[in-house]
């Protein structure tokens, strides 16, 4: 078995054990060696697309930037899903620069069409991304109309005040409709990311030129 083959076996595994934080090295690896060897029995869009979309469930947008620098033109216009999966790219930049929407992320990932090795991935991706803002509007309310919340998360008010408190531990309160977040957990001890290693390099790379001059 070729080391290709082994990596997307894997990759495979990983997916159906719902390991998805497993798959950003396996893909990482498996994008260089296909590049290196040119191994034309693996299309590149099979590799690019579940790593991009695993740097978006890390919400690492440094790697995927980077990912999309380095994707040849032609394999993006050949593939649709990976068209969809630089749009919501560009969308989380948008909306990291505070002049963006989440809900039109939730609605490009769930009016597109995703093939069944993709579909677990994104499903992922769409959790992350409302967990995301729900952390964020717990940080920001103590308190809340439910009609905001939904409208954040791209649900019908029902749906969303039983969601938040049967998976959040929020409280709804029905005879005022407001919704009561419980504050996130801190984490502490985070391991270093691909993005904060990135710009680590940069700091060392610029220190390393300005030892050098002098």
């Amino acid at each position: 078995m070729s080391t290709a083959q082994r990596l997307i076996e894997q990759a495979d595994v990983c997916i159906k054990a719902g390991r998805y934080q497993d798959l950003i090295p396996l893909y990482e690896q498996l994008e260089f060696q296909v590049s290196a060897i040119e191994i034309e029995a693996v299309p590149m869009n099979t590799i690019y697309e579940p790593l991009l979309a695993s740097y978006l469930v890390a919400y690492d947008l440094y790697s995927a930037r980077s990912l999309v620098h380095r994707i040849p033109e032609v394999t993006k216009t050949e593939s649709p899903q990976l068209i969809v999966l630089i749009q919501v790219l560009e969308l989380l930049q948008q909306w990291e620069r505070q002049n963006g929407n989440l809900k039109d992320i939730y609605k490009l990932l769930h009016q597109s069409r995703w093939n069944s090795a993709l579909a677990p991935l994104i499903a992922v991706l769409q959790d992350s991304i409302q967990n995301r803002e729900l952390d964020l509007l717990a940080k920001a309310y103590t308190s809340l109309p439910v009609q905001l919340a939904a409208s954040r998360i791209w649900l019908n008010e029902d749906t969303a005040a039983e969601q938040l408190v049967a998976t959040r531990g929020w409280r709804y309160d029905a005879s005022t409709g407001l919704l009561y977040p419980k504050a996130p957990e801190v984490t502490t001890n985070r391991p270093i990311g691909l993005q904060e290693f990135g710009q680590l390099a940069d700091v060392v790379a610029h220190l390393e030129v300005k030892q050098e001059s002098s």
